[in-house]
């Protein structure tokens, strides 16, 4: 039996089920503002549901995802982290928030602080209160969650630092990948320029984005076909160029391969039956379960599409460009 309790946010977009059959991980609601003449709060939207998101963006209102509610000394915020955190701490449970990258979320530079004071608290009754940064998203997050899990499967004495250290140790190693077919999202939070996202929706042009480690070691959401020499057109061609990519540097062939997507069920599919002429031992999950979650399409949009695979080494974006420029030239070339 586990003795600690794992919290992480609503935009790690696992299915409902997975969520179900592992009761030690709770997931936090995201909730989604709507700025404009009615002033907004959307909760709990599944993909399917942005729709409603949608309708108020097309008519000019701007719509973003808020942090979860953090702070709660007084324990009287229903579904706020830090009550759910004293409640399992007085349960006897040991807490850890796995949160949002914080390199494209608040959730934990707001967590920290509230975590440190929250473990002195706790470490005086014999338990801990800890918070993480995945440096991870969507259904990346998901990946390294479900790594987690097999881990922690595999660990009968798995401890709530344990849970600290593998999170911290592992989540360079998951790949993710992006693209979008229509860009106004994207634009609207300040990706890509007006202009590209013009030029790209009418051209079919596809972005390939990743957030691996650049060289501040961080991990933003950038462009890896930056250049228009590496222009990447229409889906089959995008499925191609991540094909070859993934096979260069899967961690195993025989592993995971997630192809999650906001309402283009079509194109993912189109995605993974490609990447398997590369890949064809993989394990690819996709489906009705594998969606783009209602709060990360209000960044990207319901044609967003994410691959993410477990990679060899830590991803590096400059290593990424060039692996990819060399891809799309052999392409060409062809």
């Amino acid at each position: 039996m586990w003795t600690f309790q794992i919290l992480t946010d609503g935009l790690a977009d696992l299915p409902k089920a997975w969520v179900a059959a592992h009761p030690y991980l709770t997931v936090i609601d995201t909730p989604i503002i709507i700025s404009g003449k009615d002033n907004l709060t959307l909760r709990n939207l599944t993909p399917d549901d942005f729709w409603q998101v949608d309708q108020y963006v097309k008519q000019g209102d701007r719509a973003t995802t808020s942090q979860p509610t953090i702070f709660d000394p007084e324990g009287e915020i229903s579904g706020s982290v830090e009550s759910i955190t004293r409640q399992y701490l007085h349960d006897g449970k040991d807490v850890i928030y796995v949160t949002m990258s914080s390199f494209l979320s608040g959730a934990y530079n707001t967590a920290l602080p509230c975590f440190e004071r929250l473990d002195r608290f706790a470490k005086a009754h014999g338990n801990r209160a800890l918070c993480v940064d995945s440096q991870c998203m969507s259904t990346g997050l998901a990946l390294l969650l479900m790594e987690l899990a097999d881990f922690i499967d595999g660990h009968a004495n798995c401890t709530v630092q344990d849970v600290k250290t593998f999170v911290e140790t592992e989540r360079g190693y998951i790949g993710h990948f992006f693209t979008w077919k229509e860009l106004s999202y994207i634009r609207l939070s300040g990706r890509v320029s007006a202009t590209k996202a013009i030029l790209g929706t009418v051209l079919s042009v596809r972005l390939i984005c990743s957030n691996l480690y650049n060289d501040q070691n961080e991990r933003k959401l950038e462009e890896i076909n930056h250049d228009n020499r590496m222009r990447v057109r229409g889906i089959l061609n995008f499925a191609r160029v991540l094909g070859m990519y993934a096979k260069m540097h899967i961690a195993d062939p025989h592993g995971i391969i997630i192809v999650a997507h906001g309402n283009v069920p079509k194109d993912a599919q189109i995605i993974a039956n490609t990447m398997r002429e590369y890949l064809p031992d993989a394990q690819y999950l996709i489906g009705p379960e594998w969606r783009v979650g209602a709060g990360v399409q209000v960044h990207g949009g319901p044609t967003s599409i994410h691959v993410n695979f477990r990679t060899k080494e830590i991803g590096r974006l400059d290593a990424a460009v060039a692996d990819v420029a060399t891809i799309i030239h052999q392409l060409k070339a062809h």
